[in-house]
């Protein structure tokens, strides 16, 4: 049995597959966005992570349009048979994983699903530390969260409108430390850039 979870070097992502630990594999999918990817643009930091987690990382580019499909065929090559992502709340990507594990032939565990995000984001503060990396509002880019500032990052959050974990996209994470496997990364939150009405950091 492989079990391979979804992994981008964000928070949630990681702390799923904490849940479902131990972990064979981790799959990145580079996909074609028409505003870049944070998790894109600093991709050799989350490489890194993989590597301080012991996990080998498989890394598939995806062409515009034949995305799904692609996946399938690599998750089957891969021989997936459990398949673990990050999701809590958004239908629709909830009903992609399914259908993508379901045509790889692979079992789906969302662990972090229909959770309060208030109480996964103590949580995973609790597991883990993790740097705002790209975020729709400036004064979140380059936040460093770990258990002793959850709280405060929870306030400023909800006083911003956002979702406690970003499930929607309102901000993206790196994970810097992993402290129930004794893992860390160096880091320096560098340039923040603006894109159209999104904010990303470079991170070294």
């Amino acid at each position: 049995m492989l079990k391979a979870a979804l992994f981008s070097g964000g928070k949630d992502g990681v702390y799923a597959a904490l849940l479902e630990w131990p972990v064979d594999l981790f799959v990145t999918f580079v996909y074609q966005f028409p505003r870049p990817s944070p998790h894109l643009l600093n991709l050799h930091k989350a490489i890194e992570l993989a590597n301080a987690l012991g996990v080998p990382v498989a890394v598939l580019k995806v062409d515009k349009g034949r995305e799904f499909q692609q996946e399938v065929d690599f998750l089957r090559k891969l021989g997936v048979s459990v398949l673990v992502a990050g999701d809590q709340a958004v239908e629709e990507h909830l009903k992609y994983m399914e259908r993508l594990a379901g045509e790889a032939g692979a079992t789906l565990r969302e662990p972090l699903w229909g959770r309060d995000p208030a109480e996964v984001l103590v949580e995973e503060a609790e597991e883990l530390d993790f740097v705002v990396i790209g975020a729709n509002n400036p004064d979140l880019v380059c936040e460093y969260v770990d258990e002793r500032t959850a709280g405060l990052f929870l306030e400023r959050a909800r006083s911003l409108g956002v979702d406690p974990i970003g499930e929607r996209g309102e901000y993206h994470t790196l994970v810097v430390k992993a402290r129930r496997l004794g893992a860390s990364i160096g880091f320096r939150c560098l340039d923040v850039k603006k894109y159209a009405d999104y904010y990303i950091a470079s991170v070294s």
